[in-house]
């Protein structure tokens, strides 16, 4: 251009490709995602999937926003969705385990935190006759927080959050129990192994089979998730947040006992809220603590639905 600037215009490759592919789509054509691909991403997530590792069935526990912690000082809870152990691990499954590191050893399930000095993943109700290995599908107990988490690692799962594991067992309405508000022993009718009015008053006077009250199953379809055994969770234990509102919690970074939750076989009614929550030292092995395992949602395609 005289007597002015130069004026220069420059198209960039990447742009003159494009337009040249373009050209070679007749007009009129509307380009579209292959049907596989929108398939792909509209496919729902499977409500069950199956672990191969230790048989189990897990139970997708949906995301989204719900009521967590005490009835009077409630937290309103986002969690991105995740699946859940239907039951609690039994017997006969840990038993998988322990033959497993009886073969290998535990070095590559091991939590780093784990006392080296003298340290077996046997429970120490393992020869007992009521509560140990000969019960093949009774909950597993007298279990420690390293051997639980020994076990997830192994089953290629991990222990619950507090949050996650209150969500399962109570659903997005905060309910008392997993089941509702009804008390756990209504007209002879028992949702769950607990110290009723005499133990063993349910039947079971030691623990039950896993499943064995299924009036008692969470709004999700978990089981036992209030008696039976009392759960490790993966939070160190701490007085609840000041604050209200929490996204994806994992409790604080650091502490000396860790989070268990449920009630168990020889505790009373109370302890079967689900908000309910105690304290346990990482090695503590009591007679009524076990664990269930949880499971994030698969990154690439879902395990496969359980039969």
């Amino acid at each position: 251009m005289r007597g002015g600037a130069e004026m220069t215009c420059r198209t960039p490759l990447a742009a003159l490709l494009a337009a040249s592919l373009l050209s070679l789509v007749p007009t009129g054509c509307i380009l579209r995602p292959r049907a596989a691909d929108k398939a792909a991403a509209a496919a729902p997530l499977p409500k069950e999937i199956r672990n191969a590792t230790d048989d189990s069935v897990l139970l997708l526990v949906s995301g989204g926003e719900g009521l967590m912690g005490l009835p009077n000082q409630p937290k309103r809870v986002t969690l991105k969705p995740f699946y859940m152990d239907r039951t609690e691990v039994t017997n006969a499954q840990y038993a998988k385990f322990l033959a497993a590191v009886a073969k290998q050893g535990d070095d590559a399930w091991r939590h780093p935190d784990q006392p080296t000095s003298k340290k077996t993943h046997e429970p120490a109700f393992w020869t007992h006759e009521h509560l140990g290995s000969s019960k093949a599908n009774c909950p597993v107990v007298g279990v420690d927080w390293f051997d639980a988490y020994a076990y997830a690692k192994w089953a290629d799962k991990r222990l619950p959050t507090e949050a996650e594991w209150e969500r399962a067992a109570r659903g997005t309405d905060g309910r008392i129990y997993p089941w509702g508000a009804e008390p756990p022993e209504k007209g002879f009718t028992f949702r769950a192994n607990f110290y009723g009015t005499h133990l063993g008053a349910d039947g079971f006077p030691f623990t039950a089979p896993v499943g064995s009250f299924p009036l008692g199953a969470s709004p999700v379809g978990c089981l036992d998730m209030a008696g039976n055994a009392t759960e490790w969770c993966a939070d160190w234990f701490a007085p609840p947040p000041a604050e209200t509102r929490l996204v994806n919690p994992t409790g604080p970074a650091q502490g000396t006992a860790r989070v268990t939750k449920g009630g168990g076989w020889n505790l009373g009614a109370d302890s079967l809220r689900s908000f309910n929550r105690w304290p346990l030292e990482p090695l503590g092995r009591v007679s009524n603590v076990g664990f269930r395992c949880a499971k994030d949602i698969p990154a690439e395609s879902p395990a496969p639905p359980a039969n």
